[in-house]
């Protein structure tokens, strides 16, 4: 079965640290079979953090090629990364580019 991912945005008021309410947009990405399905896993998972009103804004459709999940407990950030291919078609000789998107857990820009 080919996974398909989707990115859930969630808007809610979040309360700062000054205790100040900000209104908020955060990113989540699902593994799910459809859009409805994307949604029901999203809000069952989300759910219990929320307090208060919260609005799913958006559900994407994310081509992701693989994950790389990284064990340090410093590789708290996740990246998405872009690998471009480049290959060449041996009789007309023409530059064919073909994109593949990765998401990796590091710590930073560089280790990732």
């Amino acid at each position: 079965m080919i996974d398909k991912w989707f990115e859930c945005k969630v808007k809610y008021m979040k309360v700062m640290e000054n205790g100040l309410e900000k209104p908020t947009t955060e990113a989540y990405l699902v593994d799910a079979l459809s859009y409805t399905e994307a949604e029901s896993r999203f809000l069952e998972k989300i759910r219990p953090f929320m307090h208060g009103a919260f609005e799913v804004d958006s559900i994407t459709r994310m081509r992701i090629s693989d994950i790389f999940f990284n064990d340090k407990e410093s590789a708290d950030k996740w990246y998405r990364c872009k690998l471009s291919f480049i290959a060449v078609d041996e009789k007309s000789g023409a530059e064919k580019r073909s994109n593949a998107f990765f998401f990796v857990q590091a710590s930073d820009l560089r280790e990732a």
